[in-house]
């Protein structure tokens, strides 16, 4: 059993998968326990608050750590295992566990002990009872950067490895911690409860890996080697890519802070709509991405051009595959999403159209967002941190210009006629919401956009043609899938906010199963080589003959 915590995964498809079903897995779970935190606070000031409280800490830890150690971390560790200088790969590991909890150990207490000035500034639109709530639930999720920044570096060591299970199965001990504290410490606590299953979960994120590490070779000491030539590589890819945060962080930062004077529930609105719309990337193209960081790192520490380009254009390809027709069928059921995951109960019907409505937005770049992750990653694995950090700059600029932009002008008569027309809102004088996930949508086309023309000009040729001639195929089968289930949710449309949750799920699940079933036949028909290697990796995975 435990040496499928070691198992190396042999293809990059391979290795998407099984990140890939746990992080299934791990997203049912991140659903299931946002209909909880709704079911047990509702729309209220609560859930306001301890969506506000995540933000300090989500946003230290996505500067400094997601997306940016691992980037830097793993070609550099690569590099030395392909040279077989194992010894020097294990100093180099200890040295940026040392030199991560340090820092993040230093900066975490003293956001924590400044909490009280910081909050009021995140979140402009509290006062009262509902800041010192806040400020109390921001002061205990300051514990969780510290611990989620040495685990990342576990996580970091395992990617480079291709030992993709322990770090897969982590998020999902996160999320089941979160949900034992809305359980079982919300009664006791309150909302604090929440607060304390999540720094639970942050520990089990990182217990979980260690069994695999050690067997790979480490072992732990308190190093603090920044003479170390490695550590130095990493410090010079590191810090670069610090201001290329990614902008879906910087969205729900920006936000969140400014959905906080938009009134009560519009900040725990968009949190849901941005939770929702982030499964589908965070299934697909992330794992897509992190399985093949490491064989394009390999490719570019050998100038292996061809290897690069090849995988580069495969994995492309097959994360459009997913994401195209998921794009299209979450648009399509976006109302029956919100009704299945978020619930009736404790929200209302004009709450449900507009966090649809959010959601819609959200999602009509989902299949451009879920190319950022690997087109930043083709970058890293070039060693250029430069240009990205460039890229995530103007998309962030956009992203901010944008909201406010929206803002102005969904709170006029245009905005919201606009919003009532196309997004079956009427009724609802404040929208403003919508702002906030269209100008995600709009940073994600400019940072994509220019993600892919630099690459081009950077590298070169990238399999353009062949990835334009199976987009082209994706589309096609995409509209005859939305066509497909738009067909069958058609009868039931006018009772969607009176029909049962039971109801409602089985007619969402029958529109799903024949908008795919619509798309593989289309996909079929037009002989799609995604598919066929799609079809044979399930073929190999779960019909595979006895011996």
């Amino acid at each position: 059993m435990f040496k499928l915590f070691t198992q190396e995964s042999k293809t990059i498809a391979g290795g998407a998968f099984l990140i890939a079903v746990s992080s299934i897995l791990s997203r049912i779970l991140g659903l299931f326990r946002d209909r909880l935190l709704v079911s047990r606070f509702g729309v209220s000031d609560a859930l306001d608050a301890y969506y506000a409280s995540f933000q300090i800490p989500n946003f230290l830890f996505a500067l400094l750590i997601l997306g940016t150690l691992s980037v830097a971390f793993i070609p550099v560790f690569t590099e030395y295992v392909a040279k077989d200088k194992r010894e020097d790969a294990w100093r180099m590991t200890n040295s940026i566990l040392t030199i991560v909890g340090v820092v993040m150990g230093v900066l975490c207490l003293a956001l924590s002990i400044g909490a009280h000035k910081l909050v009021p500034v995140i979140a402009p639109g509290f006062e009262g009872e509902k800041l010192q709530l806040t400020i109390a639930l921001t002061r205990v999720m300051m514990l969780s950067p510290f611990v989620f920044a040495l685990s990342a570096v576990l996580t970091s060591v395992l990617n480079a490895r291709k030992r993709f299970l322990a770090a897969s199965l982590a998020p999902l001990l996160y999320n089941a911690s979160i949900i034992f504290g809305i359980v079982a410490l919300s009664k006791p606590f309150g909302v604090l409860g929440v607060a304390y299953g999540a720094i639970l979960g942050a520990v089990l994120h990182f217990l979980v890996q260690l069994p695999a590490v050690i067997a790979l070779g480490w072992r732990a000491r308190f190093v603090f080697d920044t003479k170390h030539e490695g550590v130095r590589e990493v410090g010079r890819l590191f810090l670069p890519r610090v201001f290329g945060i990614d902008i879906s962080q910087i969205s729900q930062f920006v936000g969140t802070a400014i959905g906080t004077t938009f009134g009560v529930g519009a900040p725990a609105l968009f949190n849901l709509a941005m939770n929702i719309a982030a499964v589908p990337v965070g299934v697909v193209a992330i794992p897509f991405a992190m399985a093949a960081f490491p064989t394009l790192s390999e490719a570019a520490a050998r100038n292996d051009r061809e290897a690069f380009r090849s995988t580069f254009s495969m994995t492309l390809r097959q994360i459009l595959f997913f994401l195209v027709p998921l794009t299209t069928l979450a648009f399509v059921l976006r109302l029956q999403i919100i009704r299945v995951l978020i619930g009736a109960q404790t929200l209302s019907w004009n709450d449900t159209r507009l966090s649809a409505a959010a959601l819609a937005l959200a999602i009509l770049t989902m299949s451009l967002q879920g190319l950022a992750p690997l087109l930043a990653r083709a970058f890293y694995a070039l060693k250029n941190t430069w240009i990205p950090v460039a890229i995530s700059l103007a998309a962030m600029t956009a992203n901010i210009i944008a909201t406010f932009a929206l803002k102005g002008w969904l709170s006029g008569t245009d905005g919201r006629a606009t919003a009532w027309l196309w997004l079956y809102l009427f009724g609802i004088d404040d929208v403003r919401v919508l702002a906030l996930t269209a100008a995600f949508s709009i940073a994600s086309i400019v940072q994509v956009t220019l993600l892919f023309y630099f690459l081009r000009r950077t590298f070169g040729r990238l399999g353009a043609s062949g990835i334009f001639r199976a987009l082209g195929k994706y589309v096609l089968g995409a509209f005859a899938a939305a066509w497909a289930a738009g067909w069958v949710l058609r009868p039931g449309m006018q009772s969607v906010d009176t029909r049962s949750l039971g109801s409602v799920f089985t007619e969402a699940t029958v529109a799903s199963l024949a908008g795919f079933a619509v798309y593989v036949a289309v996909l079929r028909l037009l002989k799609s080589e995604e598919l066929g290697t799609v079809i044979g990796m399930v073929r190999r995975r779960f019909f595979r003959r006895g011996d």
